[in-house]
């Protein structure tokens, strides 16, 4: 290298201070790297109406040092808190139509700037939340609240959580001002045991449509009927590790992993499996004319 580390971070620091964008810069949060084959940096500020700046210098630094054979690579992101989220209603498609999740507005700001997010919640997502708070049925009359307020707050924290994520795994709301939020994702919101997270995946697996054919053809095989839970466990230790990942699972017995889970967690266990072989009938009652004993 014709000019040092050092020499690179003395300039960009220099050009930071210039445009006024280092006054709002995260010290706790930058880094400078050198990785021998390349620099890196990572620059976080406190405002991201600085942004556009902050970018501008190190993209025209980029180039200066590409002249000279010198690759510098860059993370720039803000810093942002969560100011609002509110339910907007039922989550639609670019065409309009409906789909099978909730839509979330929250409301972020960085210093002098502020960035409204879409998060859709799905309705797996919802079907936890709403076992977990202990609401027995959602009804016109009470899913304004429940979405208003209890699951709002998971929202909440599952924004929180992404925009936490700091290095190359960085969400920028700017890009990205969308995203999803499934079971997964609620599951590790709430901090579920493992063993509850694994047996709720095999379920959700159980249902998927490439997969729920051949998980009651099983049970029709087994003669055991779907509305025994504990029946139907046994079954279940195929989809572990995940339907379409078989060969790397983690545990073998869901009958196993439900003895692990405290009560609590057996009846949202229950209480989900149930709700999934209730949307199956409406959504597929063509499985369950071919499949009616298993029912």
């Amino acid at each position: 290298m014709s000019i040092t580390a050092n020499q690179v971070e003395s300039v960009l620091e220099q050009r930071l201070r210039e445009s006024g964008v280092l006054k709002v810069l995260s010290k706790a949060h930058y880094q400078f790297l050198d990785l021998g084959e390349e620099l890196f940096v990572e620059i976080v500020v406190t405002d991201a109406s600085c942004l556009e700046d902050a970018e501008k210098i190190v993209r025209e630094t980029a180039q200066e040092l590409k002249s000279q054979n010198i690759r510098l690579n860059s993370v720039i992101r803000a810093l942002w808190e969560v100011v609002d989220v509110s339910y907007v209603g039922p989550s639609r498609s670019a065409d309009g139509g409906l789909r099978a999740a909730s839509e979330f507005q929250v409301i972020l700001q960085s210093g002098d700037r502020k960035q409204s997010v879409i998060v859709d919640l799905s309705w797996g997502a919802l079907e936890f939340l709403r076992q977990k708070r202990g609401v027995k049925r959602l009804t016109s009359e009470n899913i304004t609240k429940f979405q208003s307020e209890f699951v709002a707050k998971t929202v909440r924290s599952f924004v929180q959580y992404e925009l936490s994520l700091g290095g190359t795994s960085y969400w920028s709301p700017v890009l990205h001002p969308k995203l999803e939020m499934n079971d997964a994702a609620a599951l590790f919101v709430l901090g579920q045991s493992t063993a509850f997270n694994e047996l709720w995946h095999a379920v959700s697996d159980a249902f998927e449509p490439a997969v729920v054919d051949s998980f009651l053809g099983s049970l029709a095989v087994s003669s055991k009927n779907i509305q025994r839970f504990e029946d139907v466990l046994s079954e279940l230790s195929n989809m572990l590790g995940g339907a379409y990942r078989r060969g790397a699972t983690l545990s073998t017995s869901a009958n196993e992993l439900f003895q692990k889970v405290d009560r609590s967690e057996q009846e949202l266990l229950k209480k989900y499996f149930h709700a999934r072989v209730e949307l199956l009938k409406m959504e597929s009652p063509e499985l369950i004319q071919k499949y009616f004993r298993v029912f």
